[in-house]
């Protein structure tokens, strides 16, 4: 696994508002050390991260026995509203465009709670916890969750698919992790933090969490 880090304090602009870090497991994929990625835009208000969700609601099992939803917003959080719709437009969105669709990622309560236990730490580094995962960090305002799903899609241009690999000095491994066909479950989490933060002069951060079952990027495979 190779951790990397994506920061908006480039070319020495420090304590810009709004600032995001992201990461996600990319263990496949050669890449460099740092890209620019976009901003959420949002009032700079704190919010208080909601509890995991939960359900009861179907026959399909996750990992450890989680229940599934699969409804077009399956997210009880507000705040994570929408970020189950966002992933899966863009695996339905892939170029090249694959022979059999992609399945759509399901909400899986189990992993819901993996993730949040992640966000939960305040603590911006992954977790092993044996799931696929893409996290993100922001300072500043309150990241949408379809921004946060958009930061780690927009890594699509730094893709080739033929070569399986990013463009040079580019970031992609947040973007086949999304688009991982053998992914089948989501779960995803967001805590507001004022420890630990990764932002100079900003003690209050937001930090989202993306868990997926089974884990993407493996080694020598494409994404889909």
């Amino acid at each position: 696994m190779r951790t990397q880090i994506s920061t908006l304090l480039l070319g020495g602009v420090l304590f810009a508002a709004p600032l995001s870090l992201l990461t996600g497991c990319q263990p496949d994929i050669p890449q460099a050390t740092s890209a620019d990625v976009p901003a959420a835009s949002a009032q700079q208000d704190d919010v208080s991260a909601a509890p995991a969700s939960d359900s009861d609601d179907s026959d399909l099992t996750g990992p450890e026995g989680g229940d599934f939803l699969t409804a077009t917003d399956p997210e009880t959080d507000p705040a994570l509203k929408g970020i189950t719709a966002s992933h899966n437009q863009a695996r339905a969105a892939v170029i090249p465009k694959p022979a059999t669709a992609i399945p759509a990622l399901t909400w899986n309560t189990t992993v819901v709670a993996a993730a949040q236990k992640v966000a939960n730490t305040c603590v911006f580094k992954h977790s092993g916890n044996g799931y696929g995962e893409n996290i993100y960090a922001a300072a500043g305002s309150i990241p949408t969750a379809s921004a946060v799903v958009k930061s780690w899609t927009s890594e699509s241009v730094n893709y080739n698919y033929n070569t399986n690999t990013c463009a040079a000095g580019k970031v992609c491994g947040h973007y086949t992790q999304v688009v991982w066909r053998g992914s089948k479950q989501l779960g995803c989490a967001q805590k507001t933090c004022t420890t630990n933060s990764p932002f100079s002069g900003f003690p209050t951060w937001y930090f989202w969490v993306c868990n997926y079952s089974p884990a993407g990027n493996i080694i020598g495979q494409k994404p889909y």
